[in-house]
């Protein structure tokens, strides 16, 4: 991992741009009433860090736990500001429900004197905007591990239902140990939140990063956050954003009309394979990107594990073109191989259809957008890149009661009966414990079969696999799966009850050299249970060093439908 000079006391963001005092400073705000040196009888402001247009941020020690945290406190118009207050509670709230640890933590939040605040994890490190501003284009093991890292937090938060909406480089601290955090989850929506907290809001981006979808102020989902991951994975790789314009507005409308150039264009070490995947994150039509986020981090494994296999001094040496063998980059929706005459020289701009009509409207938009907020609001300050706001419709009830939701799966079982016909039969037992690793959104943890000497499980069963108890039944809509064990063969099979069986259970799918993301429509079948049922050929399992036996695995478990 490259290290750089710049660091910073703990965790801030653009939205919070330096502005630090002594240590020891008084808290006493640009205007309005002070600060209270303790909030809640609890957190002692010891030195304000950072300042911007909505907050302060202090370093503070939290009396009751004895720990340093970071407490941002808004300005007082805006705590004064009943619904903006209520806003950000509820924001508050969604994203202290994610535990992942590439996520920076959220603690408490409240008021005191007429003040309201958040606590939050304090974090030593630099923010990945500023490593590019100090160092220019990373070196691409660090940009690896950053995508895998972020990626996986990104995908967390996906399955819970927030939107990040901001990513950006400013919003990822990177430790001096190499772990990297995403911050800045207060502007995000819950996705699946009730209509009557949804109908009304503002959706906030920053321009650079700011996906097609959210400039046309249409509904978002998490391949927003994968469009301006993209952004910004291509900028730590070239020095330079995808998309730089004039203005805030023609910066945000080149992406309604043209594509970017290809990484390679400006940076010719970069493999094809993410080039590629770039390519496919950053295409207009979000049906067009990559399923999860997690697909497009996967393509960076094999770059990130030569953090950990090179020494400290092998800095000289070239990473390879492609991926090592055994390890091939996710499949896309988009076809990315290139021609030789493509690869000789850079993709030109490509205008789409439609592109003056879109641009107009995309114009009109922000130009109403920006009206409706006003400079003066904070949202906007000359020393960033503007924000752009775009009010969601009010009455949009239909398109939220078509949007499937995440089913949690309470209970992982796996399924290995010990008797089958025709088969000397398993034990109801096939590495249980990694089970969990199925829903933590992580992919790097996975669940995976026993070892076996042959692609067809030594002759002792057809099958093997693990069931997923949902509580109660569910109108399924999909499943989606990722599996570092590309090429494996499985079936996705439903049911009302659990059973030995394997035939008792309905198939909803059967797949046959899977992908490294695997979605299957659930058709609007009735079901509380769900198999995944691996079935033979099996595949050697380079992706956790074991050769010359072979097995299958999964990382990810999302299913989704209609509540019950």
């Amino acid at each position: 991992m490259s290290t750089t000079a710049i660091r910073r006391p703990t965790w801030m963001t653009q939205e919070d741009r330096t502005s630090a005092l002594p240590a020891g400073a008084t808290p006493t705000p640009t205007s309005g009433p002070p600060v209270p040196q303790v909030l809640a009888r609890r957190y002692v402001l010891e030195e304000r860090i950072a300042v911007g247009g909505m907050a302060e941020v202090w370093r503070a020690h939290d009396r009751t736990l004895a720990r340093t945290v970071a407490v941002k406190i808004l300005h007082e118009h805006l705590s004064a500001d009943d619904a903006f207050r209520e806003r950000f509670r509820r924001e508050a709230v969604a994203a202290a429900k994610l535990g992942h640890p590439g996520v920076v933590a959220i603690f408490d939040t409240g008021d005191d004197a007429g003040w309201t605040y958040l606590v939050m994890e304090y974090v030593e490190g630099v923010t990945l905007k500023e490593r590019v501003a100090e160092e220019g284009p990373l070196p691409l093991e660090d940009v690896a591990s950053l995508a895998e890292q972020v990626a996986a937090a990104l995908a967390d938060a996906h399955l819970h239902g927030l939107v990040h909406r901001d990513v950006k480089p400013a919003n990822i601290l990177w430790a001096p140990d190499g772990i990297v955090k995403v911050a800045d989850f207060g502007i995000a929506k819950a996705a699946q939140s009730s209509r009557d907290l949804t109908q009304t809001g503002t959706l906030l981006g920053t321009a650079t990063y700011i996906a097609p979808e959210q400039v046309r102020g249409e509904p978002l989902d998490g391949r927003a956050d994968q469009y301006a991951f993209a952004c910004v994975l291509y900028e730590a790789l070239t020095g330079t954003p995808p998309f730089l314009g004039n203005s805030t507005m023609e910066t945000a409308t080149m992406r309604l009309q043209e594509d970017p150039l290809p990484a390679r264009s400006l940076r010719p070490d970069v493999p094809e394979a993410i080039e590629a995947a770039l390519a496919t994150a950053l295409t207009v039509d979000p049906a067009d990107r990559h399923r999860s986020v997690l697909e497009l981090g996967w393509t960076f494994h094999p770059w990130a594990q030569r953090i950990a296999e090179s020494s400290d001094d092998s800095t000289e040496a070239s990473p390879p073109a492609e991926p090592p063998e055994g390890v091939p980059p996710p499949s896309t929706t988009n076809d990315t191989a290139e021609s030789a005459d493509a690869q000789a020289s850079p993709r030109r701009f490509r205008r789409v259809e439609g592109a003056w009509l879109a641009s107009v409207l995309a114009s009109l938009a922000v130009v109403a957008t920006l009206a409706a907020v006003g400079l003066a609001s904070g949202l906007v300050d000359v020393d960033r890149i503007p924000r752009l706001v775009a009010e969601v419709v009010e009455g949009d009830d239909e398109a939220d009661e078509e949007t499937p939701v995440e089913i949690g799966a309470g209970d992982l079982t796996a399924f290995d009966p010990p008797e089958v016909e025709d088969y000397p039969g398993g034990n109801n037992v096939e590495r249980d414990e990694q089970l969990p690793n199925l829903l933590d959104a992580d992919a790097s943890t996975f669940w995976r079969t026993e070892l076996y000497e042959d692609a067809e499980f030594e002759g002792q069963k057809p099958g093997v696999g693990f069931t997923a108890d949902l509580g109660e039944a569910h109108e399924l809509a999909e499943i989606t799966l990722h599996t570092p064990s590309d090429g494996i063969s499985f079936e996705v099979r439903v049911a009302d009850e659990p059973s030995d069986d394997v035939d008792d259970w309905e198939t909803l799918d059967e797949v046959s050299g899977a992908d490294s993301v695997e979605v299957i429509e659930g058709d609007g079948v009735e079901a509380r249970y769900v198999l995944v049922y691996v079935v033979p050929p099996l595949v050697e399992p380079d992706f956790d060093g074991d050769d010359g036996q072979y097995a299958a695995a999964f990382s990810v478990l999302d299913i989704r439908g209609e509540p019950p």
